[in-house]
């Protein structure tokens, strides 16, 4: 083998070895393309479920501040009737046991609101 040929031969090989390394180099930035992808996409599926979730939140607080409110008002409501019952002496028993009968029922009411605001609440728990 001249001189010549040896020079071609290296070139080949050293061109051969330059390709293989090529084709790897593109190979992993075809990988990282796709990786870059999937989180690309996982990351914007959890921005939409990031979403949903501070919808849901925002729902339950508004469902928490109307139950609260209702509870606010049937308390101010019996306080009312309470009122009423301890500051008139003329009132009949008929009177006074009607009086009881709806704080009663107000009462239970506030317990079933507040019994469902929890069963939501451990819904969503």
């Amino acid at each position: 083998m001249s001189q010549e040929e040896n020079n071609i031969d290296s070139l080949q090989k050293a061109r051969e070895s330059h390709l293989i390394a090529l084709e790897n180099l593109f190979s992993k930035a075809r990988a990282l393309v796709n990786k870059m992808k999937d989180t690309q996409e996982e990351n914007k599926e959890l921005k939409e479920g990031i979403k949903e979730l501070n919808s849901k939140i925002t729902d339950l607080k508004l469902q928490l501040t109307k139950i609260n409110s209702l509870c606010v008002l049937k308390d101010k409501e019996i306080s009312d009737l309470k009122n009423l019952a301890l500051n008139k002496d003329n009132n009949s028993n008929q009177d006074k046991d009607e009086i009881k009968s709806r704080i009663k029922e107000l009462i239970s009411r506030i317990d079933s609101h507040l019994e469902e605001a929890e069963t939501h609440e451990e819904e969503y728990d």
